[in-house]
């Protein structure tokens, strides 16, 4: 019962609200469910992303620190195989000139090409004992030797190796006083002892590549992930961060332990370097990002939704109109009135055939009734059409007939009165007459149809006396060839008509016929008055969009055969120019079977 009243309900909704239905019970209502439920999934995969991200992140900046450190190691290697500055600065110099000669030549001009190239790095000095050189920007003389000072007074300092050798690259953090806060006091260097010739062991020899913090500092900065990035020694000292802690001075001591709550720490190795990048992030970032997606996730469901309404309104919308029309049509077909439904806008759907039987039930209960009641009055009808039908078919038989005899008479009497040219005219025109009105056989071989087109050029040069002259040139391969009746006599009698009539001199036209390749080729020129562009453009709009011109009715009338016999495999082509004639050059199938015209070489 509790079915059968559920189905009762839905029977008084309308399309309209039972897609609603669907739409609240099978999308809104299983989407919102989905939600709530897997809501804290969704949070925790956020987390986890955005630990990896951040992980990604702080990994990239400490293999970019370290391979900028790795870099100015690269750089002493170097210089600590180069043999000529060994031996340069192992020299005793006889001269201060001799040594700023070897100085500009060798020493400036690498060093400073060196760090053009290398953006990491801040400034380079060599050290060495040997008292016979002077000091300069790259170069200073170190008396007494000290490997670790340099001759420096260091506030603070730090010192790594960063090899097993005695003699490899050392790591040196220190803090030299100076007196302007705007100059570096911090060092952060790579010092090495130039020891790997042995031959050139006179004097101490050392180099000092010092690390651009700024730079550093600059690398730390390209990250909108972190609140801020350290790079941290094995003593906690801040030397370089993206922000918030200062560049020049002490050093700043960090501690872990002491950043504010709801910091998390993220702590990155830099490579076998007693260095250590921590990455300082505000853990309410997860929280903002899940907001963000749970904003994006409410937009994204209402634009979907706002969608799928839409698209259940123009269906619905889409049934009841064309269900009213057909509900309309059979009330009216119920009230005798039987109206028809455009089925153009009614669709090939379940409603678009209920339509169109609609229709056809309409049409048949019309039929039945107009046969019922008006029956008497169609048959009259019928029986008076059948009687004109008839008296037009004896009329077709009668007038033809009637027209030879009189022909005939006419020959006669002008054979009596000894008229013999008149009278072969009029022979020639009884036979044209019949030829034209004979169509039990539409498909002719060329030869024969030469027959006939014989006759009309005959009669053209008795018109216009001796001022007429035709040829006629057909090759033996053309001669039977099959063609339509009537193609080649329109395009003379149009060469005679519109072409040699308007000139006064010597008029000529030109027939040939002839094979080429798989294609019968008729040419019909004239040397009459020619036609102008215009004229000659209405002719081709003639042929391409069938534009009759009443001027060119047999040219259209040859145009129209040809394309209903052989469709698009033939050509027509007119060429004519002012006051030198005209060319109309016809191609199409070479054919020597009826046959092969297939059902257009029936009788017409």
């Amino acid at each position: 019962m509790r079915r059968i009243k559920l189905l009762s309900f839905l029977n008084n909704l309308t399309i309209s609200q039972k897609m609603l239905l669907i739409f609240f019970g099978c999308v809104l209502l299983p989407l919102t469910f989905q939600n709530f439920f897997y809501y804290n999934d969704a949070e925790e995969n956020i987390q986890e992303g955005m630990m990896q991200r951040l992980t990604l992140s702080l990994s990239e900046k400490a293999n970019k620190v370290g391979e900028s450190i790795n870099g100015a190691i690269h750089l002493s290697n170097r210089y600590n195989t180069n043999e000529e500055l060994y031996r340069l600065l192992d020299q005793s110099y006889t001269a201060d000139v001799n040594f700023l000669i070897a100085y500009q030549d060798v020493i400036e001009e690498r060093i400073f090409s060196d760090l053009a190239f290398n953006r990491q790095v801040r400034k380079m000095m060599l050290y060495t004992d040997n008292p016979t050189i002077l000091n300069s920007a790259l170069v200073s003389k170190l008396i007494p030797w000290d490997i670790i000072t340099l001759g420096e007074t260091l506030l603070d300092q730090n010192y790594a190796s960063l090899t097993p050798n005695i003699n490899g690259p050392m790591l040196r953090i220190s803090l030299i006083p100076v007196k302007s806060q705007s100059t570096y006091d911090r060092s952060l260097s790579i010092i090495r002892n130039l020891t790997y010739y042995p031959q050139y062991y006179q004097y101490n020899k050392a180099i000092r590549i010092d690390l651009d913090t700024s730079y550093l500092s600059s690398i730390l900065e390209d990250s909108d992930l972190f609140d801020n990035i350290l790079l941290v020694d094995s003593d906690n000292r801040v030397l370089a961060s993206a922000h918030s802690y200062k560049e020049f001075g002490s050093y700043d001591i960090f501690n872990e332990n002491q950043v504010k709550e709801g910091t998390v720490v993220l702590k990155q190795p830099i490579g076998d370097y007693p260095l250590v990048l921590y990455g300082l992030y505000d853990s309410n970032l997860i929280s903002e990002e899940f907001s963000k997606m749970r904003w994006k996730t409410t937009r994204v469901a209402f634009m979907s939704m706002l969608l799928a309404v839409t698209f259940i309104f123009l269906v619905a919308y889409n049934i009841t109109q064309r269900i009213r029309r057909v509900v309309k049509q059979s009330r009216q077909i119920a009230k005798g009135e039987f109206i028809q439904i455009d089925n153009s806008s009614m669709g090939s759907d379940e409603i678009g055939i209920l339509a169109e039987s609609m229709n056809n039930m309409s049409q048949q209960l019309k039929t039945l009734i107009d046969e019922k009641y008006k029956s008497q009055l169609i048959k009259a009808q019928l029986e008076r059409e059948t009687a004109q039908a008839k008296l037009l078919a004896l009329q077709s038989q009668v007038n033809p007939h009637f027209m030879f005899n009189a022909l005939e008479c006419i020959r006669l009497k002008a054979v009596v009165k000894n008229e013999t040219e008149t009278a072969l005219m009029i022979k020639y025109m009884s036979r044209m007459f019949r030829h034209i009105l004979n169509w039990d056989d539409d498909i002719i071989v060329l030869h024969e149809d030469l027959k006939f087109l014989d006759e009309f050029l005959r009669i053209q040069k008795y018109r216009f006396d001796d001022e007429f002259e035709y040829s006629v040139r057909v090759e033996d391969a053309a001669r039977d060839c099959l063609l339509p009746k009537l193609i080649i006599q329109p395009l003379v009698e149009n060469a005679c008509v519109h072409g040699v009539e308007g000139i006064s001199n010597k008029r000529l036209v030109e027939v040939t016929a002839v094979v080429e390749e798989d294609r019968l080729v008729i040419t019909v020129s004239d040397n009459g008055t020619g036609m102008s562009e215009e004229r000659l453009s209405a002719l081709h709009a003639m042929i391409k969009e069938g534009k009759k011109i009443s001027e060119s009715v047999g040219l259209y009338n040859v145009y129209q055969r040809l394309s209903l016999f052989y469709g698009n495999k033939f050509t027509f082509d007119i060429n004519s120019r002012k006051g030198q004639g005209t060319v109309i050059r016809v191609a199409i199938p070479a054919r020597y079977k009826k046959e092969e015209f297939g059902v257009l070489n029936t009788a017409h």
